[in-house]
């Protein structure tokens, strides 16, 4: 079996984060509460997670694979045959940066909060993005 490099392991680690991070709350919507007879009334405010409302959800699925993609191939000895996959994990993780914030700040529904998944989402995208550079310079040192 082959041996996952620092630069593989934090892009793995970043693309997981990024895809359980798909699945928490991004966009927030609060709205009044109702009074139903009860003491403390209904709260009608609502969370959606990024896979509702948003095509940023095929691009960030796409690069938490990506970036899963060196921890795979080294575990099935076919990492040398696949060099450029650092190269794509640091490009679409500088990317996927690059997305969320225009996400959290130009293309955020009026009027909603944002919520904790996306600040965990664009961590992950982060953490990736350095994760893909280092492990280019890791790939480019081992041929040096």
């Amino acid at each position: 079996m082959g041996r996952l490099s620092p630069g593989q392991i934090i892009a793995a680690i970043g693309g997981i984060v990024l895809l359980v991070a798909m699945f928490l709350p991004w966009v927030g919507v609060s709205g009044p509460s109702l009074p139903s007879g009860l003491p403390g009334g209904v709260d009608t405010s609502t969370s959606e997670n990024i896979w509702k409302g948003s095509s940023l959800d095929i691009y960030l699925l796409i690069t938490g694979v990506v970036a899963l993609l060196p921890a795979l191939l080294a575990v099935t000895d076919s990492a040398a045959e696949f060099s450029f996959v650092s190269a794509a994990t640091l490009l679409l993780g500088l990317v996927a940066v690059i997305l969320v914030i225009a996400f959290l700040t130009v293309d955020f529904p009026d009027g909603a909060d944002r919520k904790i998944g996306a600040f965990i989402g664009l961590g992950a995208a982060v953490v990736i993005a350095v994760g893909g550079f280092r492990a280019m310079q890791e790939e480019v040192a081992g041929e040096i």
